[in-house]
Order: C-alpha cells, then structure tokens, then sequence
C-alpha cells in the first residue's frame, strides 16, 4: 500500500509527463481490442447464420482458384463443373442446392456504375437457404426470360434513387436486363456465402453460363438436407461422388453443418491476426515510451532513493516502488483504451451492420497486455533503481 501511495505521488505530480507517456498504452489496447471485438462479432454473425438454418448446409467450394481475364473483367475459374452440379443434384436426400456463379463486370443504370456490387448467377434456391426475401416482384428463374434481374434493394436506391424499380433497365456486362423484384435488406454483409448479399445483382443460373460461352464457372454451391441427422452421411456421399467425377483430384472442399461456420473462422481469425499485430506494435512502442519515463524518472529520484535506503529500505521495497508506477501507468491506460474501443465499436455497428463482440475474454485480454507491457517495460529501470548504491546517490546531489 506504502508502494502505491509513493506511485501515485510521484504520477500526480508529473501530470502531463504521466499522460502523455500513457497514452502510447491507451492507443495500444484500444487498437488491439478493437480488432478483436470487430473480428470475433464477424465470426459470431456467420456462426448465427448457420445455426438458424439449422446446422443442415453444406457448403463445397473449389480449393484453388485462378484469375481469368475476359473481354467484360476478371472471372474466378474454379474446378467445379456443371457435372458436379448434375450428379449431386439426382440426390434425393437434398432439400435444396443453389449454384453461385459470380460474373465480373459492372452493372450500370443510365449515367451510375454500381462500382464494388456483385452479380451472381444462381437458382430460386439460394432464396431459400439464405432466407432472401424478394418483394415487390419475384426472384429470378429459368422460366423468366433471359435478359432479366432481380436487385437488392440498397443497390437499388444506390443506381436510381428508390426502390420502385419494376419494370426499369439495369446493364449487366454490357446486356441490358429488365428488374423483375427487388430483395429485401439482411442487413448482414458478412454471410456463410461470402457475398454482400444487399450490394448484388442476381441473374438466373442459365443466363450467368451465357456470358462465359455456356460454360458455368461455379464458385460455390450451397445445399441443404431434408434430414439433419443424416448431413455427416449426405456430406460424405456428395464428396465421394466429386471426387470421382475429378478422377480422384481433391481440387475441392466439403464443409458440413459447424464446419461451414469453422472455414469462414479461420479466414477472420487470420485477417484479425494480421491487424493485430499490426496493432501489438503500437502496444509495444507504448512500453519503450513508459521505459524511457521511468529511466529519466530513476535518474531524477537519485536522491530520493538513498534516502529511503539510508532510512532502511531494502532493494525490494524499490524495486516494488517503480514497478508498481509502471504497472499503474499502463493498468489505467489499458482501462482507457478498453473503453475508448468499446465507444468506437459501438460506433461502426451502426454503419458495418453487424454486433461486434464484447465479452469478458476480449476484456480480460486487453487488460492482461497491459500489464505485461507494464511489468516487461517497467521492470529494467525498477531493477537499475534498486540496485542504486544509497552513499553514492547521496553524494551525486549533494
């Protein structure tokens, strides 16, 4: 208590010095703990998603992808074939399977681009697995006509100013297309498919093949079970039967059920990975400024430390003394930093359309870096203090 009464005496009395050191801590932590929180609630958003349908999706996806240039952009060739989509689709124990084709170019309507939407060639059944509401009109089909588009209504108010689009043109890879529906918001860009569902244009599944010579470049297709309990099984066969039509070749994966939820982890948990190291940079930099404080700290103090050995304090006691300023320095600023990153989190939801995570954990870690920068960087000029001889820091500032 002794220590932290002097910690607290000597941080007061050096205000704006204290501050300014602390809040290398503060932007560190925050940094940190906001790509955490922003990371984990993207993970949590895909995990609820595939709960609501229920565990009972399977979701295969080429393993290797290349980029193609074409006369209307750049198309992914994929290693899944309309022979694939054949074979799993004479299964019986599947509810619904919907093939996404994802189509380079722009879509224009009059003098607007719709610069960063994607278009997607798929079925009716891509409605029904990701819950794609579609009204007024309908979404699109074989049975509609060739040059027809359903959009999603953000993108819709984006190219003409409203979403009463019925009936208008929009132009797709240079072909213009008449919208038949509209989709309604989800208002969650992050999604097991890995598509901005509210910033798409969706053409049927037999037009998408028209704009790449009737060959159906699919990347991705999405299938649901009638029975839940037997996916494990549904998941193996539809496996086994690619598999045969590649001559063998995993060119491929199959994910079922949490395992879909699982595969979009580890693509968030290796971009939060990423930022966050980026941002443990800055943590660290904020413990090399706290180091360099206490060092002119120590230097100062000379005296005042052989005088609390002359009196009978022991090495311990000031090693404890600058220690515990680190730790305080760092402790509070990690504090600050938490609640200046779950301010900023709370901020972005509104515009990112999806809860970021704050728990406990993410708390807890925030908080623990702190005091290991603390207790890493703080412990050199405590151990250079307490070794300080007190007749020879008696005699400096005599």
């Amino acid at each position: 208590m002794q220590a932290i009464r002097i910690a607290i005496q000597s941080l007061r009395s050096n205000r704006a010095r204290t501050g300014l050191t602390t809040l290398g801590i503060i932007i560190g932590v925050a940094s940190i703990t906001l790509v955490l929180s922003l990371g984990t609630g993207a993970q949590n958003t895909v995990r609820s998603q595939v709960q609501k349908i229920g565990n009972n999706i399977i979701l295969i996806k080429p393993e290797n992808t290349t980029q193609l240039y074409n006369p209307y952009g750049i198309s992914n060739t994929t290693t899944l074939t309309e022979t694939d989509l054949n074979s799993v689709k004479l299964r019986s124990d599947i509810a619904h399977m919907a093939p996404i084709l994802l189509l380079g170019g722009t879509a224009k309507a009059d003098d607007k681009r719709a610069e960063g939407a994607t278009i997607v060639a798929t079925t009716p059944d891509l409605a029904q697995i990701t819950g794609l509401e579609t009204h007024p009109g309908q979404f699109v089909d074989n049975t509609t006509s060739r040059d027809t588009a359903t959009i999603s209504k953000k993108l819709a108010v984006e190219l003409y100013g409203t979403d009463q689009v019925l009936g208008r043109t929009v132009e797709i890879k240079g072909r213009p297309h008449v919208i038949i529906g509209v989709v309604k918001d989800t208002n969650s860009p992050i999604n097991l498919s890995g598509v901005d569902l509210d910033r798409s244009i969706y053409v049927s599944y037999d037009n998408g093949k028209s704009f790449n010579q009737g060959i159906a470049q699919i990347q991705q297709l999405l299938i649901t079970v009638k029975d839940p309990s037997t996916i494990d099984a549904t998941a193996g066969a539809i496996d086994q039967t690619i598999l045969d039509n590649h001559q063998g070749e995993r060119d491929f994966r199959t994910l079922a059920g949490e395992a879909v939820a699982e595969y979009n982890d580890s693509f968030y948990k290796t971009t939060v990975l990423a930022t966050a190291i980026v941002a443990l940079v800055t943590l660290v930099v904020g413990g090399i400024g706290i180091m360099n404080i206490m060092l002119v700290g120590v230097s100062e103090r000379t005296r005042e430390i052989g005088i609390r050995k002359a009196l009978g304090a022991t090495n311990q006691h000031i090693l404890g003394q600058f220690l515990v300023e680190s730790l305080m320095m760092c402790v509070v600023g990690g504090i600050a930093g938490l609640a200046i990153a779950y301010g900023l989190a709370f901020a972005l939801s509104t515009q990112l359309l999806f809860r970021p995570a704050i728990n406990l954990e993410i708390t807890l870690a925030g908080l623990a870096m702190a005091f290991v920068v603390g207790m890493l960087f703080g412990l050199y000029p405590a151990v250079k203090a307490s070794r300080k001889d007190p007749i020879e820091s008696l005699r400096q500032y005599q």
